[in-house]
């Protein structure tokens, strides 16, 4: 099984961050390939004073036409990372699977943070896990991984879980390794695959590294946290 990470940097324009993407996947060969959350949206030094409706239009609809696309010529499962998801008066975090041009799933973020609050994103509800050739699949969007209920629901069961993250804060606390990766791979017996996002905060390069975790401990981690990308080849036996 092989499984492509891509731990983008962010250019700070949307149409680049998707064209890059599409680029990535149409040229890959791989079973799945992932994405990070919001990789569409410039932030950072980059931000900008989107609302939400402004970003789902100009950053996550042509994202999401890009999947359709991608998937065409990708013989595996794109995992999209997250994009803006509008339905009625809500707007979501969303993770998109896409195959062979159709959506196969979709998640919506359960455990959002303190700033998607504030900018009224809506929670979700409904933990998604899927069934592929290669198991079942489960997906969780950053924070979701330090909600015991949404990891419990998701990750039971589970061959794979998907965990797109974001931007690093910069106050964040330091660590080091994947902690979080280790217990729920360890506690599930599934192999828990981090994709990271790259940001500039202050003209200074930030992330934290993207990793594939088994029970037995890191499988494959980013050799630094700048962008990169690797296809990894994943034993039966490692997952």
């Amino acid at each position: 099984m092989k499984i492509a990470v891509y731990q983008m940097a962010d250019s700070g324009d949307p149409v680049q961050n998707i064209a890059r993407a599409y680029q990535a996947i149409v040229n890959t060969d791989a079973d799945f390939f992932a994405l990070p959350e919001f990789f569409t949206i410039p932030g950072g030094d980059f931000r900008r004073p989107y609302t939400l409706q402004t970003c789902l239009e100009e950053t996550a609809l042509p994202a999401l036409e890009m999947f359709r696309q991608a998937s065409r010529q990708f013989r595996g499962y794109i995992i999209g990372g997250s994009i803006v998801e509008r339905e009625a008066d809500c707007y979501y975090n969303t993770c998109y699977v896409f195959k062979e041009g159709e959506e196969i799933t979709r998640y919506r973020k359960i455990n959002i943070t303190h700033e998607e609050v504030e900018l009224n994103i809506c929670r979700g509800t409904r933990p998604v896990t899927f069934e592929t050739e290669f198991g079942k699949v489960g997906l969780m969007i950053c924070a979701d991984c330090i909600s015991w209920d949404v990891v419990e629901a998701t990750c039971a069961g589970a061959k794979l879980v998907f965990l797109p993250v974001s931007l690093t804060d910069p106050n964040h606390p330091p660590f080091t390794g994947h902690p979080v990766s280790d217990i729920i791979a360890r506690k599930y017996g599934s192999t828990v695959i981090k994709i990271t996002r790259v940001g500039t905060f202050g003209g200074k390069t930030l992330s934290s590294r993207s990793a594939i975790t088994t029970p037995e401990g890191t499988y494959w981690e980013a050799p630094d946290a700048r962008e990169h990308f690797e296809v990894i080849e994943v034993s039966e036996t490692a997952t």
